[in-house]
C-alpha cells in the first residue's frame, strides 16, 4: 500500500520557517541584506538560536547585523 498523503513538517519547523521569512523581510527592508542572499549552515544555526531564544525577527536581524561594542 502506498501513502500519497504529504508528509507534514513538525510545528516548530513551520514556525522557524515563518520566523526566517519574517527575518529576511525585515533585514531586506532596513537595508541589512540585498538579493541574492545565501543562507549558509552557520548563519542558519545562529538564526535558529535567536528564534529559540524568543527574539522577534526584527530583534534577530539587529542582533545578527548589529555592532559589537
Amino acid at each position: 500500500m502506498h501513502d500519497d498523503a504529504p508528509t507534514a513538517l513538525p510545528q516548530d519547523a513551520i514556525e522557524l520557517r515563518a520566523w526566517l521569512s519574517d527575518w529576511y523581510d525585515h533585514a531586506f527592508n532596513v537595508g541589512y541584506i540585498h538579493p541574492p542572499f545565501t543562507l549558509d549552515e552557520a548563519t542558519a544555526d545562529r538564526l535558529k538560536g535567536y528564534f529559540k531564544a524568543g527574539l522577534t525577527p526584527a530583534e534577530g536581524a539587529m542582533a545578527f547585523f548589529g555592532s559589537v561594542h
